[in-house]
């Protein structure tokens, strides 16, 4: 039975992710009356892998099919799901669903680094937050205790914390201790990462048991992911309604906003009015929305008297080096990324190219898929029977690829606008000019010499690296935070700086996406918002 849409509420939250799920938690607890919103459905996990181990395709969206009345790209469909304006595809992989896009998020429970905060003031690239690290730190360890998240005070990637973290680490891989061979051979580092990842029992969540699928789906819940936290949101006393898609923003004379458009799969409409209104439907959808919300109280677009809606679109870098190393280092198994480089994420250096984060892949060559190609070529070569397993296993044993994000400092031109296209619910599809500089450039090719110069250590064979491409998981800064009205969105509270009654929360008011993973951030804001809103 389809949940009806209430008339009046008193917070109304659009989107039921990480940032919504946050906001919603918060303010519940406080007593306030809370409901969001959410364009998607909500299905069990076992619905989830179901989905998944039919499909074959095994990429990052494989067990999240898109919804005619709420799509969102799926594998192989991102040049047409966008309206490519170029010079670069852009393939941003989101969902749309109870729990959000962090179903099929890696797990990284990074902090940002205090010069992250700082890109202009530091080293005279890329822009300032209005908000920096001392602000943050108490909302990272509240939002660490919630989600309980593993790691080692030896290894805290630049971030200083006084506490320590609430779970033990995820240990390293056999893998990673191969790869910290050849490092120490060149004066490098390796440490292991901080994980929103069980390594025991928490929260009535089983510890990581080693499927290696953390991307797209962790089978038994161990990697945390939005829908723990809405879930706690519901407990807690919020109204969580799914499969409602807000397709208009209504703006007063006066400036504040008025109400909001939602309509359920059957076509129904409705309209819901409140006292608060958060966006918190992702750095995509969230622009989208404020621009074909245009009217003649918001002629641009709601929240655009700067025109910055939609610019300053930033994501990361990546490229692949692997190879076949000549000793066997056992992929595949545990989580996918469990270590990675500590050099080049920061330092004087970022004046003049991009950090760059290295992870050892734990998933092999090319994800999920990589052991049925192998199979599939093996079988083209005529291998058959025993003489098969026996190669595949050879040669699965021996792959490794290493992974570097790169960060891309943000600009205005890169950016996302409203396409002439329309999507398969009849609204405008996101139209995305993007590219790369070289900034960015340059630390990529640092980090592929240094990959490079790893596998050749190992004894690899078959070494090779691709071009550089964009990030399908990082994705932000298209309604920044900003002191400056007239050249951001919203204020360091998240706060649009046109409407008083409207926050718009979530990676699209990242001001920079270093190296460190966006997600423990994108949190700890949302619990800041949600004390600015019951102040």
């Amino acid at each position: 039975m389809t949940t009806p849409v209430p008339e009046t509420v008193d917070v109304l939250v659009v989107g039921a992710g990480m940032a919504g799920s946050h906001l919603a938690l918060e303010l519940a607890q406080a007593g306030r009356q809370v409901t969001v919103l959410e364009a998607g459905p909500k299905k069990p996990r076992h619905d989830w892998m179901s989905i998944f181990t039919r499909n074959p395709v095994k990429g990052p969206q494989a067990p999240y099919p898109s919804n005619p009345w709420a799509p969102h790209p799926e594998d192989g469909g991102y040049a047409t799901f966008y309206d490519q304006a170029g010079p670069m595809e852009f393939v941003g992989a989101y969902l749309r669903i109870y729990g959000g896009s962090t179903w099929h998020w890696t797990g990284f429970a990074d902090r940002l680094r205090p010069a992250d905060f700082r890109m202009k003031s530091t080293y005279g690239v890329g822009l300032d937050w209005p908000v920096g690290y001392e602000e943050l730190t108490p909302y990272y360890a509240r939002a660490e205790k919630i989600w309980g998240v593993a790691g080692s005070m030896e290894h805290t990637w630049g971030a200083p914390r006084s506490e320590p973290y609430p779970m033990p680490p995820i240990p390293a891989s056999y893998m990673d201790s191969r790869v910290d061979i050849a490092l120490k051979q060149m004066g490098l580092h390796s440490g292991i990462f901080s994980h929103a990842r069980n390594s025991v029992q928490f929260d009535g969540r089983p510890p990581c048991c080693g499927n290696n699928t953390c991307v797209p789906i962790c089978p038994v819940g161990a990697k945390l992911d939005g829908s723990v936290i809405a879930d706690k949101a519901e407990a807690a006393g919020a109204q969580i309604i799914t499969e409602a898609v807000v397709t208009m923003i209504h703006v007063a004379p006066d400036g504040r906003v008025s109400g909001v458009d939602v309509r359920r799969p059957d076509g129904s409409e409705a309209r819901v009015t409140a006292n608060v209104y958060a966006l918190c439907c992702h750095a995509i959808e969230n622009p989208r929305l404020l621009l074909m919300s245009a009217q003649e109280n918001a002629p641009r677009g709601v929240a655009n008297g700067s025109d910055a809606v939609g610019r300053y679109l930033i994501t990361q870098a990546n490229q692949d080096t692997k190879g076949v190393t000549r000793d066997p280092v056992f992929p595949y198994r545990g989580p996918q990324q469990t270590s990675g480089l500590i050099e080049l994420r920061d330092g004087d250096f970022r004046s003049s190219h991009a950090a760059i984060g290295t992870s050892f892949m734990n998933s092999g060559h090319s994800g999920n898929s990589d052991g049925t190609d192998v199979a599939r070529e093996l079988i083209r070569k005529g291998y058959m029977g025993q003489a098969l397993v026996r190669e595949l296993n050879r040669i699965v044993s021996r792959h490794l690829r290493l992974n570097s994000s790169g960060e891309i400092l943000p600009a205005p031109e890169t950016r996302l606008t409203l396409s002439d296209e329309v999507d398969s619910a009849g609204l405008p599809k996101a139209r995305i000019a993007y590219n790369i500089d070289a900034y960015t450039h340059a630390g990529m090719e640092i980090s592929r010499k240094i990959n490079t110069e790893v596998l050749q250590r190992l004894g690899s064979s078959e070494i090779t690296s691709n071009e550089v491409y964009l990030s399908n998981a990082i994705i932000g800064g298209t309604a920044r935070m900003g002191d400056d009205p007239n050249t951001s969105v919203v204020t360091a509270h998240q706060q649009a700086h046109q409407h008083p009654n409207l926050y718009i929360l979530g990676s699209s008011a990242h001001v920079t996406m270093p190296v460190n993973a966006p997600t423990l951030t994108i949190a700890a804001l949302a619990m800041r918002t949600a004390e600015h809103i019951l102040g």
